[in-house]
């Protein structure tokens, strides 16, 4: 972040974020608000950490506006790159292969005209995604238990 612009662009493979922190010691964990509330009460007009952030476009706002420069740290959801004749794999080819192998034989099934195929490939591909969806929640809290904080102010 740059001091005196409350604007950061977002990363181009940008899908979601999970979390967003000000690099600092300790870390400072900035908090988000919907852009009608960000606008009437995160203090946009004030000056120093931010400790707000919202979405308009696509862009990042943080108020208070930056007083100096920050390192901002990002945990998000991103887009792969595509397939295409000069990208030969990508995140899912490398991890999921089989996924995409059922899903590939599945659409081409009616145009082979074996519709008679079309249910075993759709079973193959459903279980392949529920692997994947499971690896994915079992990776959401990986061997850490899950436990409750309270704060107070």
């Amino acid at each position: 972040m740059t001091g005196g612009d409350s604007t950061v662009a977002l990363p181009s493979d940008f899908l979601e974020l999970r979390d967003i922190y000000v690099e600092a010691t300790p870390r400072i964990t900035v908090t988000y608000m919907s852009p009608s509330a960000f606008s009437r009460d995160a203090r946009v007009t004030d000056s120093g950490r931010p400790v707000f952030y919202t979405v308009l476009g696509q862009e990042f706002q943080f108020a208070p506006i930056p007083d100096t420069n920050y390192t901002l740290e990002l945990l998000y959801y991103f887009k792969p790159t595509p397939m295409s004749v000069s990208v030969a794999s990508n995140e899912f080819m490398a991890n999921y292969p089989d996924a995409l192998l059922y899903a590939t034989l599945g659409e081409a099934e009616p145009y082979l005209m074996n519709d008679a195929r079309i249910q075993t490939w759709a079973a193959m591909y459903d279980r392949a995604l529920n692997r994947i969806n499971t690896s994915d929640e079992n990776s959401e809290y990986a061997g850490v238990p899950i436990s409750m904080s309270v704060t107070t102010r």
